[in-house]
């Protein structure tokens, strides 16, 4: 399910009537480029999200992380080859993070699981995701990876739902039924006793 460096980058973002002003538009060139500090600033314009998204999935700050440094190193290897505008790049960095998060649940033959018997390296708090809720977290748990996938680029990184659709390679009116159902679906695990 890897994206792989030999995939084409020839994302374009969705149609619209005015031509783009994404935020990351300013950036698209000198990624093609490959200029240091396009990717820097795209780098550090995105890795936020891009990381709680991927925490969201797999539940670990360090696969977290390494999930999006190994997005941004294929970007880097086939950033020549990119063709679209800031909102294409940033949905196609999205696409790449949830392509290594579901492998390494798949590789790990795992959902977002720790080990019991090894004490953390840090405080059990750093493992949780700053603001959010245990009960939350356990009712996000309960979701598929799809749905989890889908409300975390929502709610969490705020994508609309053509963004979402690029992302999770559906189309808009599914995502939006998706969503709905996932939507229904966190509220009944949040009701439920912990």
């Amino acid at each position: 399910m890897s994206i792989g460096a030999g995939a084409p980058l020839e994302v374009t973002a969705p149609s619209r009537e005015t031509p783009s002003t994404h935020p990351l538009d300013r950036w698209v060139d000198g990624v093609r480029r490959r200029s240091n500090s396009a990717f820097a600033a795209l780098y550090e314009a995105t890795a936020d999200d891009l990381v709680s998204f991927a925490y969201g999935m797999l539940r670990e700050r360090a696969a977290a992380e390494d999930a999006v440094q190994q997005a941004f190193l294929e970007l880097v290897r086939a950033a020549g080859r990119f063709r679209g505008n800031g909102e294409a790049l940033r949905v196609w960095l999205f696409k790449s993070v949830r392509y290594r998060c579901l492998d390494e649940l798949k590789r790990a033959g795992r959902r977002r699981e720790r080990p019991s018997h090894e004490l953390p390296d840090q405080p059990v708090a750093a493992h949780h995701d700053p603001g959010l809720e245990p009960a939350l977290e356990r009712a996000l748990d309960a979701l598929s990876d799809k749905a989890r996938t889908m409300i975390i680029l929502r709610h969490v990184v705020g994508m609309s739902g053509e963004e979402i659709a690029a992302v999770v390679g559906l189309r808009r009116p599914t995502v939006y039924k998706a969503l709905e159902r996932a939507e229904a679906r966190l509220r009944v695990a949040l009701e439920e006793p912990a």
